[in-house]
């Protein structure tokens, strides 16, 4: 009976991980979350986002008004509002833009969408009034500071 009870040495020595062991494993898992967080880089995906829905913001403001100066007889009166143009001024979408539509360079109605950030940052599009043409300018990449 006393062979049953007595307890067995190579039990007691291989039973679980040591200190060392699973201190190891908390460090590797910490360099390895350290890498994904630096290679997925949250700034830059929410600046690289913030551009995209200025961008839209301003694309879609250019549609519409294209839209209005293709159809009116006066676009150079009707459509350089928002209202005239039908459409909700998106400023602050992103934090801190501002949108405008002007028509200060005959024959162009001008639309840009601006925001503050470590460099200037404009998205625009013009149409000529006298040829019925458009264009667009695009706004430097990474101009968004968030």
């Amino acid at each position: 009976m006393r062979r049953l009870f007595k307890r067995n040495p190579q039990l007691i020595d291989a039973s679980g991980f040591t200190l060392i062991e699973l201190l190891l494993v908390i460090v590797i898992i910490g360099i390895l979350s350290g890498i994904v967080i630096a290679v997925i880089n949250p700034a830059q995906v929410r600046r690289r986002s913030a551009e995209t829905v200025m961008r839209a913001n301003t694309d879609k403001v250019c549609y519409a008004m294209q839209a209005c100066a293709a159809t009116r007889l006066n676009p150079e009166v009707a459509c350089i509002t928002f209202e005239g143009i039908s459409a909700t001024q998106p400023n602050g979408n992103p934090t801190g833009s501002v949108y405008g539509i002007n028509y200060s360079t005959p024959p162009n109605i001008v639309v840009t969408g601006t925001a503050s950030g470590t460099n200037p940052c404009v998205f625009s599009c013009s149409y000529n009034v006298t040829q019925g043409t458009a264009s667009a300018t695009s706004g430097n990449a990474n101009c968004l500071a968030l």
